[in-house]
């Protein structure tokens, strides 16, 4: 077991690399077809050598091996996180009873969710860089989260699919609206609609009632904390999808403690 799972850990780790590389190109604007990665500073190709995941990182001492300019730690912690967590994916779809069990029901399970949290790994990424939650992961993939609930690729019927990415947009368009309202002030972005409607559509509506409650706690909590300790003032931009992904990602692993607990 203890093997199967190293692997499927050390694979991840790759697909995180390359998320990374997704995040930053659509950040950009540029294609995801280039065949090598450059250096985001001096632009000259990185070597394969230095593209290994994690290691690498820590190995250049975060510099770039060419211009010495300082590479974002949000490299090796996106890769980190993307291995913890699909890892974690495959043990909870293919692990029953002290053994790894393979069907295609669980297969085709094991690559919606796959989808889904690549999705809420790069929209995290995007937005703590750039503020920025790209559609291509949020509203393009909300009819898909729909269709694979139509075909049970994805563990909610259609309808709490469809109710999910309803509620997910509308009631953060809500909330929006009213801020605007009483404070004359832009407070969540059209992004973080999206990406609720996204999560809806691949959690249902208890899924998005549970990201919006524990989203906005931790980044209340968060957004308290970087303030003062950064001296920075209450208007601040705060990325809020990350909270969401967050939110999204306890509810899949832990609903069913959650919905025997509230309901």
């Amino acid at each position: 077991m203890f093997l199967i799972l190293l692997f499927v850990f050390l694979i991840s780790l790759f697909w995180g690399s390359f998320l990374n590389v997704v995040a930053y190109r659509s950040i950009h604007e540029r294609s995801f077809f280039e065949p090598r990665s450059k250096c985001n500073f001096c632009n000259k190709t990185i070597p394969f050598y230095d593209n290994f995941p994690v290691i690498s990182w820590f190995l250049l001492h975060g510099k770039c091996r060419f211009c010495q300019k300082y590479i974002s730690i949000l490299y090796p912690i996106i890769e980190i996180l993307t291995a913890f967590i699909l890892t974690s994916i495959f043990f909870k779809i293919f692990y029953f009873y002290g053994f790894f069990i393979f069907s295609i029901n669980s297969i085709i399970y094991f690559i919606s969710y796959i989808i889904f949290f690549s999705a809420l790994i790069v929209a995290t990424r995007t937005d703590l860089e750039a503020l920025v939650i790209p559609q291509i992961f949020t509203l393009w993939l909300t009819p898909l989260g729909i269709l694979l609930s139509h075909f049970d690729a994805i563990e909610i019927s259609i309808y709490e699919s469809v109710i999910g990415a309803a509620f997910g947009y509308s009631v953060l368009w809500l909330i929006a609206k009213i801020f605007t309202y009483f404070t004359q002030k832009e407070g969540l972005g059209v992004g973080d609609m999206e990406l609720l409607a996204m999560i809806g559509a691949f959690l249902g509506p208890i899924g998005v009632w549970f990201c919006m409650l524990t989203g906005s706690f931790l980044g209340l909590i968060t957004a308290s904390i970087y303030i003062f300790a950064t001296k920075k003032n209450t208007s601040t931009q705060i990325p809020f999808g990350p909270f969401l992904a967050l939110g999204a990602t306890i509810y899949f692993f832990f609903q069913d403690y959650f919905v025997c607990i509230f309901f």
